[in-house]
């Protein structure tokens, strides 16, 4: 085990630490200083401040070299830990990716650039009169985090694009996080130091540095924004456990820590003084482990939805949203609060608009930033919670609340609050205050001295209670297997058992999101469909028994009319058209699936030069194809197979298509197939993945899903990939499919030239048969023009004419529909089936592109 692991695990880091002389002698340098000096646990003496520490008296003074000495020196053990690892991690990326010259330049330059931009950006707050960074300005600053988040970020424009928005998200958001809670001078400089780095690092990429724009995976999309609200779940925690912050969002764990003020307690807080420090309302008489733990409730529950969010769940998102929002409502009463301080103050003439005003109102607008964010982003989470879960959900969690806060509101009106408290109002003031997470007073008949005991016990423990079961009622949804796959796992076990019995080219997709099942009463067959507005849009024709097939159509076709649905069966084959017709179906071929016979099949011949070229390429670079499920790869491949997978989708201007096209989710399979093509080095050049088709048990094709061409990969890669397919698989099944290139048709299928539409009757039957003519000669040129449109970004054209260089036999693939009215209908829905995360933005874009 050792010698397949372990050693090549240490040779691998001894390779790594070798490739980067400069950052270790930076490491050592800086422990080495710590030792000599005696810094490491309380800091450098106050003798060496001077040498040990930068700041603007010093340089004016003449001490210019603090500049550079100042980044050998940190505050305490755990600023000497971070602060090393950071410049192995970030520092050496650097060396590694840039170069040791670089390294330098970056490290000792960028304290240069981000100590002049904040003695800049400082001196500009003294002079608008802000009382935060005005008082950063003679501040000693310690430590090397800006020039090491400066040159990490810089070396991000040499990395894989995953790892590079990954790397950049979570240094941004960290920094900001920072700096927004804690807000002490090492926080704003370092989030100087990372927008420095991250200007670099668009400057090194040059044209390619566009790519940051463009969008990711929606898998990738979800990770980011489920790392962001965790990095923002702890910004009130952190400011519990810091010393004196003093950032914007720092009155936030008043929110969350402590209970909300009254006007009163504001008052008598504040005095004459109407600054942001009158807002500390202190955390006197609560104690103990057990209030602790209530006290970040809100952290907890956004952390199991930061969890929930990676997965997909939108109820996890929903739950993310209602919890900023409640953060942006109790952050605006207390900007509300603030804002009438001064009208109640006797004897003073302070404004309700001051600037401690302006440094309370990022309590309102940040977390309202995030939840615009998370809602533009919706369309990403679409695994959903079983319905029965959610009502659960909203019974215990409301129904709790409702015998709580009424209990509470009895006790108040038996022991004289409406006189007491100032009417109704104050009992709305008091459950407000009642049911934001506090923890638990220990003496709460001394906090609260005007309430009786039944009243004041109700206050103290309301609270907590709810926001206990609330918990546990959130955790039980989100944690439990109520959601997507997992509520729905008996239908598609039995979906897939009837696919192992029989099934097209394309039903394996049949097993994705967002797909539905309808049954037949016997058992023996099913359809998958996604439903659409009032359209059942099925993928394929029925699965399960082929002796069965016209028996389970005719059945969905009655469900569909029992349902009030209009059936549209699409890509289906023509083996249904005899029956179909006798129901007054129409159709409309939508693709062509190519089929290669691997018994038949050699690379022989002029017409396969390209094919054999690729082969001969890739056993001269060493290229080999990997085969083998998602899970059974070794990690590292299942990293770069993602990191193919993001660079294919930030070429794309639209989101990610489904329904007929999968990606890094649908490979997630034991009886999916994949294909890699690797090099000596481990670089992945080219991704394929192989759907399995069955037929009475049997498995007798594999059918081409996913192809995607990495950034490094050699001409002819997917050449390769295929002919490595059909050399790996003609030992287990008789033909393989290249799928179909949805909205691409060959010359053949173009409207008006008879293979496109199949007409109900002849030219002198009725005119609805003209009708249905012309209405699926409207889809065709429709799907046409998207298809045309997309071609920049999805290359179904060049898809279509790359698989005909194989030699395939074609076979099309129809839109069966009843009615020529339902056509726009069922437009609409297929256009939510491809683009199901396409926004309002985006899709004016695609009609521009239409138009054009």
């Amino acid at each position: 085990m050792w010698a397949a692991v372990g050693r090549p695990a240490v040779q691998q880091t001894l390779r790594t630490l070798k490739s980067m002389p400069f950052t270790l002698g930076v490491v050592v340098a800086f422990l080495a200083t710590a030792a000599l000096t005696g810094s490491f646990l309380d800091g450098p003496p106050e003798q060496l401040l001077g040498l040990a520490s930068v700041s603007g008296p010093g340089l004016r003074g003449g001490q210019w070299w603090s500049l550079f000495t100042s980044l050998f020196f940190a505050t305490n053990p755990l600023a000497y830990i971070a602060a090393s690892l950071m410049m192995v991690l970030l520092l050496g990326l650097a060396e590694r990716k840039l170069g040791w010259r670089a390294a330098v330049g970056l490290f000792f330059g960028g304290q240069f650039a981000a100590v002049t931009v904040f003695l800049l950006v400082t001196q500009l707050a003294g002079y608008v009169g802000d009382g935060w960074l005005d008082a950063m300005a003679d501040d000693n600053l310690i430590g090397p985090y800006a020039p090491v988040l400066t040159a990490g970020l810089a070396a991000s424009a040499r990395i894989t694009l995953l790892w590079q928005r990954r790397l950049r998200t979570v240094v941004l958001s960290i920094s900001i996080l920072l700096v927004l809670y804690v807000g002490h001078a090492e926080t704003v400089i370092g989030l100087i130091g990372a927008l420095l780095g991250l200007l670099a690092g668009w400057w090194i990429q040059g044209d390619q540095g566009r790519l940051h724009r463009h969008r990711s995976t929606g898998r990738e999309t979800r990770n980011l924004l489920a790392l962001t609200v965790a990095v923002f779940a702890v910004g009130p925690i952190l400011t519990g456990i810091t010393r004196a912050p003093t950032g914007p969002l720092a009155l936030l764990r008043d929110v969350v820590l402590s209970p909300m003020p009254t006007l009163s307690q504001l008052v008598f807080n504040c005095g004459a003084t109407v600054d942001a420090s009158c807002l500390e309302t202190g955390r006197a008489g609560f104690a103990g482990p057990f209030g602790l733990a209530l006290a970040v409730v809100p952290v907890i529950l956004l952390l199991i939805c930061a969890d929930g969010m990676r997965r997909g769940r939108r109820l996890a998102l929903n739950i993310a949203l209602a919890i900023q929002l409640a953060v942006t409502a109790l952050a605006a009463v207390y900007l509300a609060l603030f804002a009438l301080v001064p009208s109640r103050l006797q004897g003073t003439h302070a404004t309700p608009l001051s600037s401690a005003f302006a440094h309370v109102l990022p309590l309102v607008v940040v977390p309202l930033l995030l939840a615009v964010v998370l809602w533009l982003n919706r369309r990403q989470f679409r695994v959903q919670t079983r319905p029965g879960a959610r009502r659960v959900l909203g019974a215990v969690v409301c129904g709790t609340w409702l015998a709580l806060a009424g209990s509470y509101t009895v006790a108040w009106f038996w022991s004289g609050g409406l006189a007491r408290d100032g009417g109704l109002l104050g009992l709305f003031a008091e459950l407000a205050r009642q049911y934001v997470p506090v923890p638990i007073p220990q003496h709460f008949r001394r906090v609260f001295p005007e309430q009786d005991s039944a009243e004041a016990l109700l206050f103290a423990y309301s609270g907590p209670v709810f926001w206990l079961v609330a918990l546990v009622a959130v955790w039980w949804v989100l944690v439990g297997r109520h959601h997507g796959l997992n509520f729905g796992r008996q239908d598609r076990d039995r979906a897939r058992d009837l696919l192992h019995q029989g099934g097209g080219p394309l039903s394996w997709m049949a097993l994705w999101e967002p797909n539905t099942y309808w049954f037949s009463p016997d058992g023996a067959g099913g359809m998958a469909f996604q439903q659409h507005g009032t359209v059942a849009l099925t993928l394929g024709g029925a699965i399960g028994d082929r002796g069965a097939e016209q028996r389970v159509t005719e059945g969905f076709l009655d469900y569909c009319r029992s349902q009030a649905l209009v059936p549209a069966l699409y890509s289906c084959d023509d083996t249904m058209w005899p029956a179909l017709r006798e129901r007054g179906f129409s159709r409309v071929a939508v693709a062509q699936e190519t089929r290669l016979a691997l018994d038949e099949l050699e690379f022989k011949g002029k017409e396969w030069q390209n094919v054999r070229t690729a082969l001969n390429r890739a056993a001269k670079l060493g290229v080999h194809a990997v085969w083998g499920s998602y899970h059974s790869l070794p990690p590292a491949l299942r990293s770069r197979l993602n990191e193919v997978s993001e660079e294919w989708a930030a070429t794309k201007s639209v989101p990610e298509m489904g329904f007929t096209l999968g990606g890094v989710d649908e490979v997630d399979d034991e009886e999916v197939l994949c294909c890699l093509a690797v090099d000596g080095n481990g670089t992945v050049h080219g991704v394929t993945s192989w759907l399995p088709v069955y037929d009475g048990g049997r498995l007798v094709s594999r059918t081409l899903d996913v192809m995607r061409r990495g950034s490094e990969g050699f001409p002819g890669v997917m050449e390769f990939l295929i002919a490595s397919a059909v050399l790996e698989l003609r030992d287990s099944v008789d033909m393989i499919s290249l799928s179909g290139s949805p909205l691409a048709s060959r010359p053949d299928m173009q409207p008006g030239t008879g293979d496109a539409v199949d007409d109900t009757g002849t030219a002198d039957e009725s005119t609805e048969a003209g009708a249905t003519d012309e209405g699926a000669q409207n889809l065709v040129r429709i799907l046409d023009l998207v298809g045309h449109a997309l071609e920049p970004v999805y290359g179904f054209r060049s898809l279509a004419a790359f698989k005909s260089r194989f030699k395939p036999e074609y076979r099309a693939l129809y839109l069966y529909y009843q009615d020529p009215l339902h056509l726009p209908a069922i437009g609409r829905a297929l256009t939510r089936a491809y683009l199901p995360g396409l926004s309002l933005a985006q899709g004016a874009r695609l009609v521009r592109k239409l138009v054009t």
